[in-house]
């Protein structure tokens, strides 16, 4: 598991996308932690603009839970690098 993208992760959806924090786990899936499509979009916004990272709001709400997502970035992260 990527800690440090999941932290990452977690912080823009509670600060940037204003999820309230509670709800925002690593094992909600998507929907019980919030994560609407407003929400998908600033993440893959803040994504791109703090890493080069480009996603589809699609492949990013494919996911099944924050960790999952993390987890996703981070590989892609990963063989970016």
């Amino acid at each position: 598991m990527a800690a440090p993208m999941l932290s990452t992760v977690i912080d823009i959806l509670t600060r940037q996308a204003a999820l309230p924090a509670g709800p925002v786990t690593p094992t909600a899936t998507l929907t019980e932690a919030g994560v609407d499509s407003m929400a998908v979009a600033v993440l893959a916004m803040v994504l791109e603009e703090e890493y080069g990272l480009v996603f589809t709001e699609t492949v990013l709400s494919g996911q099944s839970t924050v960790a999952e997502l993390a987890a996703y970035i981070e590989s892609h992260r990963a063989a970016a690098a």
